[in-house]
This record gives structure tokens, C-alpha cells and sequence, in this order.
């Protein structure tokens, strides 16, 4: 009944649970704490603290390099449009990427969200056609990002509310003792309360590039942390499944926005089917203060939608869309995407990211 007694005790039962997980075999298998947060923006919404099955995030080849950026793709979908100056000696795919970008209202956004093509004085770039991948370089300013990663201190500034951090350890595989395990992921993340104000500009941007996005359906953000050549995370979707994406936690992830904080070495986010230049893997250097949007799902039945399902459907050994949830919404497999490891001296080789979906 005294939420203010309960939570602090679910609060540290939390942390220690995830402190103990890497000597446990727990930390092999599916675990996710969800529970009610004292948040006085919005009021309901849950913090999803989890870790993903192994073979959710299972490499497709087991000599594909975990983050290999240069390597080819690994699927090649009919369906993707790359953008019109990547789309080799095809005119006819240069012409429908061209169609699907064209408008105040782009085909190629039908069954996603709103996004204000026009916000930040037009610095909204494409990247991908379909699915849809932008850029946005000035989201925030470096004040604001200097504000942003104050929250990852050692001792947060006061007034901040609820600051849990967790280090993220997630592998495929775990062999004989003497082996050492194929890390998928390693990060270190902090969830942070709404109610501090150093995401003010975060949450503000998100409403001007996404206008019709409400912030109670918007998971608390999250701040990841990736160091040195050894931490990144591998190939995964952002979709949730069907045990997690349920009406009381708010259904399926539409669309996710990552921020950049800092400037590093590599440390792309790298999208492994998706082409980009020189017929190389779409990649997204960090750029302090920029954003990266996709969509991780689809909304109902588009007409870009359904034709990919039938231009994949010869040509893949599963559909490009998921099934389809409560809410309507089908996980689009073409995102699957991977955060390179930072690189070199640079920004003592750490990278920092501002998440949202």
C-alpha cells in the first residue's frame, strides 16, 4: 500500500539481482524485472530492465564477424530501397525510391510515425528509403549533451530523481571454462527518470521530430555507455516479443531514436541488410548532438508493405514482417542493426548514447 516504502526495496532487490547475474546461470537465459515507477511524467509507466534469449540475438553465420562493417549483406531483401544515389545501375529501384520519399506525406512512412520532415530547419536527412532510416546532426547542442552525461557520474547531480545503472553483459554462447564466451553484448546503462531536467531537451526534440507521439507511451530513457574495443553490442532487433509488448506495458516499440553524446573512433551503428555507399552495410558515425531514427515495426497495412511482403516472399527463407500483435503492429526483420565498438584513444574509447523508443 506505501509505494514509498515498497519501491526502494524493489529498487535495491533489482540492482543486486543484476550485480549477481554473471555468476549465475541466470545470465544466460531470458530476464526482465518490470515494475510500476514513481514517475511524475506520465504516471504508469513501466521500466523494462532486461536482457534477450541467445538466440534472439544469434548470428546468422557463425564466421560473420560480429560487427563487420564492411562485410556484405548478409540478407538482400527485394523489397529494401536504399537511396537513390546508392542504388547501383538500377534505375528502376533508384525511380521507386525516389516515389517512396516524395510528398509532405512520404509512402514510405505510411504505418510508422508522423515524423516533421520540415523540423530542425530542415535538417532531417534520409539515409534509407525502406525501411525508412534518418539522421537529424543538432538535435541537441553541446550543453545539452554535457548536461546529458552528467547523469552517468559517479554521484548524479541532485534533483535528478531515481538513477539505477546496470552493466549489460549478454552472450551467445557459453563454452567449456577454459573458453572464453562470444560476448554479444557488453555496456554499461542507467535508466533515468523523466523528472530530470537534463532530458528536457531530449524528451522536446522527440515531440518536435515525432509531433503525434505522446510522451506516456515513451519508455524512460535510457543512457548506454559503451568502452574500449571489447564493448558494443552485436546483431539484434529493437521489437519486443509477444510476452513483453502486452497492453499493460504499453504494446510494441514503433520507433526507436538514439542520440549520440560524444564523438569516438568507429563506433557506428551499423544496420546489417540495409545498403549504403559503395555498396558497403549502412552505417551511422557518432556525432555529438546527433540523432538516428528507424522503425522497428510496422503499423497496420500499407501498400509499401504489402508489395514487400510479396517481392520477399520468393526470395526469403522468412517473411519480412513478423506476425502481427494486439496493437497492430508486425517487427520489420530488415532493422536489424549493431553498435560497433569505439575504437582508439579518442574520447578516452568511450562512446555514449541517449536511447528512446
Amino acid at each position: 500500500r506505501d509505494c514509498s516504502v515498497i519501491m526502494p526495496i524493489l529498487h535495491c532487490s533489482c540492482i543486486l539481482f543484476y550485480a549477481l547475474l554473471p555468476l549465475s546461470s541466470l545470465g544466460r537465459s531470458v530476464v526482465e524485472a518490470c515494475f510500476i515507477v514513481r514517475n511524475p511524467m506520465p504516471v504508469g509507466r513501466k521500466l523494462r530492465i532486461k536482457t534477450l534469449p541467445s538466440s534472439y540475438l544469434r548470428l546468422s553465420a557463425p564466421d560473420d564477424d560480429l560487427w563487420d562493417a564492411d562485410g556484405p549483406l548478409q540478407k538482400v531483401w527485394a523489397s529494401s530501397l536504399p537511396l537513390p544515389e546508392n542504388a547501383g545501375h538500377d534505375p528502376s529501384i533508384a525511380d521507386r525510391a525516389r516515389n517512396a520519399m516524395a510528398g509532405s506525406h512520404p509512402a514510405a512512412l505510411e504505418g510508422r510515425c508522423d515524423v516533421d520532415l520540415g523540423a530542425f530547419d530542415g535538417r532531417v536527412k534520409w539515409l534509407h528509403v525502406d525501411p525508412p532510416v534518418m539522421i537529424v546532426d543538432g538535435f541537441l547542442t553541446d550543453a545539452e549533451c554535457d548536461e546529458v552525461l552528467r547523469l552517468t557520474d559517479v554521484s548524479p547531480p541532485p534533483f535528478v530523481g531515481r538513477v539505477i545503472r546496470i552493466e549489460s553483459r549478454l552472450s551467445e554462447s557459453n563454452k567449456s571454462s577454459s573458453t572464453s564466451s562470444t560476448v554479444l553484448r557488453l555496456s554499461t546503462t542507467w535508466y533515468v527518470r523523466y523528472a530530470a531536467a537534463a532530458l528536457s531537451p531530449l524528451l522536446r526534440g522527440l515531440r518536435k521530430l515525432l509531433p503525434n507521439v505522446a510522451l506516456e507511451r515513451v519508455e524512460e530513457v535510457q543512457l548506454v555507455r559503451y568502452e574500449g574495443e571489447g564493448q558494443g553490442f552485436g546483431w539484434h532487433e529493437d521489437v519486443l516479443g509477444i510476452d513483453q509488448a502486452t497492453p499493460e506495458a504499453g504494446g510494441q516499440r514503433v520507433a526507436t531514436l538514439l542520440v549520440y553524446l560524444d564523438e569516438c573512433d568507429d563506433g557506428r551503428t551499423l544496420f546489417r541488410d540495409l545498403q549504403g555507399e559503395d555498396d558497403k552495410r549502412l552505417g551511422v558515425s557518432p556525432k555529438r548532438g546527433r540523432a538516428l531514427l528507424f522503425f522497428p515495426s510496422l503499423t497496420g497495412t500499407t501498400a509499401l508493405g504489402e508489395a514487400a511482403s510479396m517481392a520477399d516472399g520468393n526470395s526469403q527463407r522468412r517473411k519480412t514482417f513478423g506476425d502481427t500483435y494486439f496493437d497492430g503492429t508486425r517487427a520489420d526483420h530488415r532493422t536489424t542493426h549493431a553498435g560497433e565498438p569505439p575504437t582508439g584513444n579518442r574520447n578516452k574509447g568511450q562512446k555514449h548514447i541517449a536511447q528512446l523508443w
